[in-house]
């Protein structure tokens, strides 16, 4: 098991160990096992961009439409496709797929 070191200053890591900076997600040190997102959820760990970038550059973006169909498969994303309707999203499944591709967006 890793330790994880908080750190405000700018220090050299030991071997074993991470780094993780405050976000204002309210995440910090916490894991997303077990969590969902709502579109708000998504759109604050997004940067606050608006639910048509969203759809846009990612969700509806033909790049990632095997990914996100697979999240949709494996019930990681939910959405009935009806206005209005409630969407969630796997938080550890969706910000690894964000993770993965963030050098990609067009910020």
């Amino acid at each position: 098991m890793s330790q994880v070191l908080q750190v405000t200053v700018p220090v050299q890591i030991p071997d074993g160990m991470k780094l993780i900076s405050d976000d204002t997600h309210g995440y910090v040190g916490e894991s997303l096992l077990g969590r969902s997102w709502t579109k708000a959820d998504l759109r604050a760990w997004c940067g606050n961009k608006s639910w048509d970038w969203i759809t846009k550059n990612i969700i509806d973006n033909p790049r990632y439409s095997r990914e996100i169909g697979a999240m949709e498969q494996h019930n990681q994303l939910i959405h009935n496709g009806k206005m209005g309707s409630p969407w969630r999203f796997k938080a550890s499944v969706m910000a690894e797929f964000l993770d993965s591709h963030w050098e990609e967006f067009p910020w």
